[in-house]
């Protein structure tokens, strides 16, 4: 039987553009999308002073109850240096933009954002959460599918530079990884000048709550999806890519 190889605990070169954990869920105190962005700032303002009105925040409410593709919008944003909280009728997120501090420091602050939420009391129960990292493969040449494991083969045509786009779904036990795929893709930073060249490789890690779990189940399981979506993230790597990214192995007692 052969032993899957180790995960990296780090990559010198990270090509992590953002990371973004979200929770949903369903019926809740009403005006939740006015009422928490208020109680959030209070508990959290000295890490994200900055309140900015999204523009979906005119989207009528009922429309957005109703319709499935506007139902988890956010409306208001709380900004902080790298880091955001999104808000809406039916969802919460907390984004970090590079440089990404580490899955220790971003999850502390995912907990602490966890427990503001437990304790307001208007979220009755998540639906589901979620990790979605957002990575950029740069690349020296013109960018293909080859920096990835993927084989997609079109009519006999084996597809490596074109133009392409590709969505797949991977599922692991009690997680759903979305995967897209995108090559070539062009990527300008907020705060730098240069426009960065790749390909795009963006892993939303999900998983559901049942009926009789709640907010002990998120953070119970927050660190299995991570992990989940991490040995995702460096299987779907080529060989010679993860030697570019310059991996750190954790030590093995001898």
């Amino acid at each position: 039987m052969n032993t899957p190889p180790p995960v990296p605990v780090k990559l010198r070169n990270e090509p992590l553009l953002e990371t973004v954990w979200e929770v949903r869920f369903g019926d809740t105190a009403p005006s939740v999308a006015e009422l928490l962005p208020g109680v959030l700032f209070e508990s959290l303002q000295d890490r994200y002073p900055n309140v900015v009105r999204l523009p979906t925040a005119d989207i009528p409410a009922i429309a957005a109850q109703h319709d499935p593709n506007l139902r988890y919008l956010p409306r208001i944003r709380l900004e902080g240096g790298n880091r955001a909280i999104q808000i809406g009728e039916h969802v919460v997120s907390l984004s970090c933009r590079r440089p990404y501090p580490g899955w220790e420091t971003f999850s502390r602050d995912v907990r602490a954002l966890i427990g503001v939420l437990r304790a307001t009391k208007l979220i009755d129960r998540p639906e589901r959460f979620s990790l979605k990292y957002v990575n950029l493969l740069e690349t020296s040449d013109d960018p293909s599918l080859d920096v990835l494991d993927v084989s997609l083969t079109v009519g006999g045509c084996k597809i490596t530079a074109h133009p392409s786009q590709l969505w797949t779904e991977v599922r692991q036990a009690d997680v759903t990884h979305l995967i897209h795929v995108v090559s070539p893709a062009s990527v300008t930073i907020p705060g730098e000048q240069n426009t960065l060249r790749g390909v795009l490789l963006d892993i939303d890690a999900i998983r559901s709550i049942g009926h009789e779990d709640s907010w002990e189940d998120v953070e119970r399981n927050l660190d299995v999806v991570h992990a989940s979506a991490k040995r995702v993230f460096f299987r779907m790597l080529a060989d010679a890519t993860l030697a570019r990214l310059d991996p750190e192995y954790p030590e093995v007692d001898r």
